[in-house]
């Protein structure tokens, strides 16, 4: 038997976990029911990954301004990962170029 009953359309109404926050929401009609202070704790859960999400923004933007400034020194202070390459589009990168398949017109080069 269900715990809750949709007050829109009288269905059982299930618990859905978002955020860390149970929810009541309606298999039926699709009603969301929310308890007191569950409103509050999405909302804040949303600032928090807002604030998150500008941070890193800033971060992102302070880093490319270092590497506009100067690149050399931008390279000294992030050295590349271990088992990679060097950085995908650094001058001195040395691609690998595929074995060239042979053509019959150059014999006549």
């Amino acid at each position: 038997m269900p715990l809750l009953l949709c007050p829109n359309c009288n269905a059982s109404m299930q618990n859905v976990s978002r955020s860390g926050v149970e929810i009541d929401m309606c298999s039926q009609c699709r009603g969301v029911w929310l308890d007191r202070g569950e409103l509050e704790k999405l909302l804040d859960g949303a600032r928090q990954e807002r604030a998150s999400q500008q941070e890193d923004r800033q971060r992102f933007e302070r880093e490319v301004g270092d590497f506009h400034r100067d690149p050399d020194d931008w390279k000294r202070r992030h050295p590349p990962v271990q088992g990679r390459p060097g950085y995908k589009y650094d001058d001195d990168y040395d691609y690998k170029k595929r074995k060239k398949r042979f053509d019959i017109f150059d014999i006549f080069d």
